[in-house]
């Protein structure tokens, strides 16, 4: 017998029990309660969504702005985010290969005594992750007070711990980790990803503000691709084929050069002829899509490119031969 839902209405139920099964499997598979995870539309409604909620409970509560220590460059809707929240915040500069000053970095956390601490992992843009070591050092360095929030977006194609052992090994610590599923299982036309803690109290602050209206759609095919692991690893795949080959090529390139990654995203210094707005709008013309670092806070003389395919890579190249 077909359900009349005079509850909801229409298919509303159907998307909301598909959104809680949903949450159900990811929790299971983290090892936390469901009710600290949050299923959202992908990287960016979580940011937006944690930034707000910890901006205006610091100034309700202690009177002052929210105290955020990241390394910039960084993920550029996350320095959005800060910026129009007007966070009081702690950057910390990669150096002239991008690599993370890592003792600074710890330096600066006993120093400042921010309230949170966000982990961008691998770094977008320059994809370059932060290693189990250094996670491990930063959560032991914070306050019990102080939340880390590590933003795992990107692919990693070096082994990494698990945000299930994360959640695991430190019970004694404030830690939020988001996840999109937009790099690793190509979803980004369906935005779709999630927020997940192993502390009550931040759970509780969360979920009051979740959206709760889902694409039935997105959520669908979601749930096909969840457990595929065989697709991350084919990712990974191709974004080690695709690094080899920009790496080979620029490394061959006079005044340029390649930074290197370990992910979806790279970064490439450009030779002194060029600037990032010249080649970004020429790239363009010859439909090659690529961002200019003066977008993104790295400058003229970078860009950034995504890692998409090898074809893809490959292209990119030949049309970046016709430029020098």
């Amino acid at each position: 017998m077909k359900l009349v839902d005079l509850n909801y209405g229409e298919n509303y139920k159907q998307e909301i029990d598909l959104k809680h099964y949903l949450e159900n499997k990811l929790a299971e598979s983290l090892g936390i309660p469901n009710n600290q995870i949050l299923l959202n539309y992908g990287c960016n409604s979580n940011l937006l969504l944690f930034v707000s909620t910890f901006a205006e409970l610091t100034l309700f509560k202690k009177k002052r702005r929210v105290k955020i220590l990241l390394d910039v460059p960084n993920y550029f809707f996350t320095l959005t985010q800060l910026k129009q929240w007007h966070v009081d915040q702690i950057s910390i500069q990669r150096d002239e290969e991008f690599n993370l000053p890592f003792e600074q970095f710890i330096s600066q956390i006993k120093k400042t005594k921010p309230d949170i601490v966000i982990v961008t992992t691998p770094n977008n843009p320059t994809g370059k992750p932060v290693t189990d070591e250094q996670i491990d050092k930063i959560i032991k360095t914070v306050s019990k007070e102080t939340i880390v929030f590590i933003d795992r977006s990107c692919v990693n194609t070096v082994p990494e711990i698990s945000s299930k052992e994360i959640f695991e090994k430190y019970t004694n610590r404030k830690i939020v980790i988001i996840r999109s599923y937009s790099k690793s299982h190509s979803l980004s036309d369906s935005r779709v990803g999630y927020m997940a803690t192993n502390n009550l109290e931040i759970a509780n602050l969360l979920r009051p503000k979740a959206d709760l209206n889902h694409n039935l759609h997105a959520l669908q095919k979601f749930k096909s691709v969840m457990n595929n692991n065989k697709m991350v690893e084919e990712k990974r795949k191709t974004l080690k084929e695709c690094n080899k080959l920009v790496e080979e090529y620029f490394g061959k390139v006079k005044d340029a050069k390649y930074f290197k990654s370990y992910s979806n995203f790279a970064v490439i210094k450009l030779p002194p002829h060029l600037t990032s707005m010249y080649v970004e709008e020429y790239m363009k013309s010859k439909k090659v899509l690529v961002m200019g670092g003066h977008k993104i806070g790295l400058g003229e003389n970078h860009i950034r490119i995504h890692m998409s395919s090898v074809a893809g890579i490959k292209k990119f190249i030949n049309v970046f031969k016709t430029m020098i």
